[in-house]
């Protein structure tokens, strides 16, 4: 809910300006786990977690608190996040601000990120900022911040689309309190994307410092398609991912070594509820990044929705899946198999939604041989104004019954 203040006096002049904006949310989390022990359900583990926030918004300000209490300190009160920002009137690209718990470092890459999220710890984070920009719609942001003793220094630059290019700069640099060189970490990333009309090339170049080695490119161009009917069009996209050896980003962007060159092909037909794509990967360095990868879906005419991925690697791997699920208003029903090496296993589900909030799942699982190690879900929701609840229990061959339930609000 948000709520505009417009508190005036006796000489009907507003005490508070009438841009500022306040607003609060309460978000509240409680579960309970546990397993069925000699016929009678036995809860193991709970966990209760309410946080309040309340903000101001302007274009000169942007004021955040939240306070919140968990199950291990009910009657205590923490303060879980807060931020205060100041921006420069009539310019809100020049700004200063503190953080607490705020501004965790991320950096996108083409697909996975260069810099995962959670690299370091959220709760630990506490800090100031400086943010400038207006130039030609350039925006910047220099950040200081100490994380569990360390210390963390982040700059990110970012652009508009200048007519037909776009560039972002971002740097995250972790400082060890012991000063150790070698557990120090720096990435460097730089963005490039561009549009071409015909095609847009998008290219990531990152790098640390201080050793060789420590370098990736990753590129691909997108929105290339040489054939464009009636019928459908087919988009070819070509890239590379190229990393040197001694490469340790926080992400998942790039692997150590790797030379790979790809070529996909993906089609996408405007006539039918159809799309299919296929794609290869050349790893000059080692077998287990080489191979083929084919996928497929397909939507009928009475509804049924056909789903299909094959995956090979030239060091022998695969893996297949096949899937199919039919729906209406009130239910659905679905079948999936799954071929991986030398192990193979068939899932079939049910759903049934009596109404809009309340829902029940049903899923059964096994192996395609002998051995069968069936397993099963049912989960049932339902959910009244802005709070959910859900009971899971989850079962398989060679253990007892698991169960979990949780209660889950936002209020705002």
């Amino acid at each position: 809910m948000i709520l505009f203040a417009g508190s005036t006096d006796s000489t009907n002049v507003s005490i508070i300006p009438e841009n500022w904006i306040f607003g609060y949310d309460c978000l509240f989390d409680a579960s309970a786990g546990g397993s069925w022990k000699s016929n009678h359900p036995i809860i193991d583990s709970t966990n209760i977690d309410a946080a309040v926030s309340v903000r101001i918004e302007s274009p000169e300000v942007d004021f955040l608190a939240t306070g919140a209490i968990q199950s291990d300190s009910i009657s205590e009160v923490l303060f879980r996040r807060g931020r205060g920002v100041v921006k420069w009137p009539g310019t809100p690209w020049i700004g200063a601000g503190v953080y607490l718990n705020d501004q965790q470092p991320f950096i996108a890459g083409l697909s996975n990120p260069v810099v995962e999220w959670g690299w370091v710890d959220i709760d630990s984070i506490r800090g100031y900022g400086l943010s400038s920009g207006g130039i030609l719609g350039f925006r910047g942001e220099y950040l200081i911040q100490l994380t569990r003793g360390d210390t963390l220094t982040q700059l990110n630059v970012r652009s508009p689309w200048m007519g037909f290019v776009a560039l972002d700069y971002a740097r995250a640099q972790l400082r060890t309190t012991d000063s150790i060189p070698d557990e120090n970490i720096v990435v460097n990333a730089l963005s490039v994307r561009g549009d071409f009309r015909y095609f847009s090339p998008w290219l990531i170049v990152a790098g640390a410092e201080g050793e060789a080695g420590e370098w990736a490119v990753s590129g691909e161009i997108r929105d290339y398609s040489p054939f464009n009917t009636r019928w459908g069009r087919i988009e070819i996209v070509p890239g590379i991912h190229f990393a040197g050896e001694s490469i340790e980003f926080p992400g998942s962007a790039f692997v150590p070594g790797q030379r790979v060159i790809t070529l996909g092909a993906f089609l996408e037909s405007s006539r039918y509820f159809a799309s299919a794509g296929i794609k290869g990967m050349v790893d000059f360095e080692s077998d287990s990044l080489s191979g083929i990868s084919a996928s497929a879906g397909l939507l009928s005419e009475i509804g049924i929705a056909w789903d299909m991925i094959f995956d090979y690697y030239s060091d022998g791997d695969y893996r297949a899946v096949m899937s199919s699920i039919t729906s209406d208003s009130y239910a659905s029903a679905g079948i999936a198999v799954e071929i991986m090496n030398d192990s193979s296993r068939v899932t079939g589900s049910a759903s049934y939604s009596p109404r809009v909030d309340v829902c029940a799942e049903l899923s059964v699982s096994g192996d395609i041989d002998d051995s069968l190690q069936p397993a099963c879900g049912l989960a049932v929701s339902a959910a009244l104004g802005p709070v959910t609840g859900l009971v899971r229990i989850d079962w398989d061959y060679a253990n007892s019954p698991s169960f979990r339930i949780d209660l889950r609000g936002l209020l705002r």
